[in-house]
């Protein structure tokens, strides 16, 4: 059909939006439809969402990870909470530094200790998004390996991907800083072992932000609702990502209400289509698609599919926003 959402096979497709606006179910219904159209294609649905909305969506325990996904042998998922495994690579630096530190004789015990106390204060001072992009760099070794075909990216509200990709040498920056310590002490195993870890970071940091920013690789999908606010607050949402060289190429406008007799249902499907004209105006290059709202909870396979049957075209795309 015309105005079906285009089943999109890029290395990575990542749904975002403000917290709210079904982008979740969005991702999980396109994965789902996805791994349906081609079976030969191996998937990954990859959240980054603390609360775990995917087995919610799924109606199925995901956790860490979930081979065949709803019945799916080539839908696997997995669940990060960004925050949890960034601490946990926190408290694996404080223990190393402070064993580092306690084996050490000779030095200037003044040195010592400041040193100490400077690595601590940078444990702590990690910058802003850090967590969420080292997560991801999961997602790169996944691609190296060549496991998975195409990546579905149901991020957390989107302002902390936004605000790493703002910040991207203030990340490798403090790693820089990190390792200078480090050299001091660079014929002791520990520095050394936390030194290749930081080398690590540093170069998933530098391929995530390559990915993200790569067209041919990475696509975009952004997920909104039509409310006024939601309008303005994907409006901010697109010139940022086009600053950060991550257009948005595709926008779902979740949540309209069915065209029926109901008198209220006709008045606030008025006021909708107001609101959808005016994303209409304010995305010319976008190409703008609409999702209907359900009259049940979007849980399991079958309200999944039904769900993203939906996806109706709004706006083809045009030649300048």
């Amino acid at each position: 059909m015309e105005n079906e959402f285009p089943l999109i096979s890029k290395q990575i497709v990542i749904f975002g939006g403000k917290g709210g606006v079904g982008k979740t179910t969005a991702a999980a219904a396109f994965a789902l439809a996805l791994a349906r159209a081609d079976r030969e294609k191996k998937l990954l649905i990859f959240s980054t969402d603390p609360a775990h909305s995917l087995s919610d969506s799924f109606g199925e325990e995901i956790g860490r990870e979930k081979n065949g996904v709803a019945g799916n042998a080539n839908l696997d998922a997995m669940e990060i909470d960004p925050g949890q495994w960034f601490e946990d690579l926190k408290q694996r630096y404080r223990s190393w530094t402070d064993e580092l530190f306690d084996s050490l004789t000779g030095a200037s015990r003044m040195e010592i200790k400041f040193d100490r106390e400077a690595m601590r204060e940078l444990v702590e001072l990690t910058p802003p998004g850090i967590d969420e992009i080292a997560a991801l760099g999961v997602i790169s070794d996944l691609l190296d390996e060549d496991r998975y075909h195409s990546i579905i990216l149901d991020t957390a509200p989107t302002g902390h991907l936004i605000r790493f990709l703002e910040l991207p040498r203030v990340a490798l920056s403090w790693i820089r800083t990190f390792m200078k310590l480090l050299l001091k002490y660079q014929n002791v195993v520990k520095a050394t072992q936390v030194a290749e870890e930081l080398v690590a970071l540093s170069k998933s940091i530098k391929r995530v932000v390559a990915l993200l920013t790569d067209a041919e690789r990475c696509e975009f999908v952004g997920v909104a609702i039509p409310e006024r606010m939601s309008l303005e607050e994907t409006v901010d949402l697109a010139k940022a990502l086009d600053n950060l060289e991550v257009p948005m190429k595709k926008l779902l406008i979740n949540g309209l209400v069915p065209k029926n007799e109901c008198s209220f249902c006709k008045s606030r499907r008025k006021m909708q289509d107001e609101v959808v004209a005016n994303f209409k105006r304010r995305f010319r290059s976008v190409e703008l698609f609409s999702a209907q709202q359900q009259p049940h909870e979007i849980t399991g396979v079958k309200a999944l599919l039904g769900h993203f049957q939906t996806w109706d075209r709004v706006q083809s795309r045009a030649k300048q926003r």
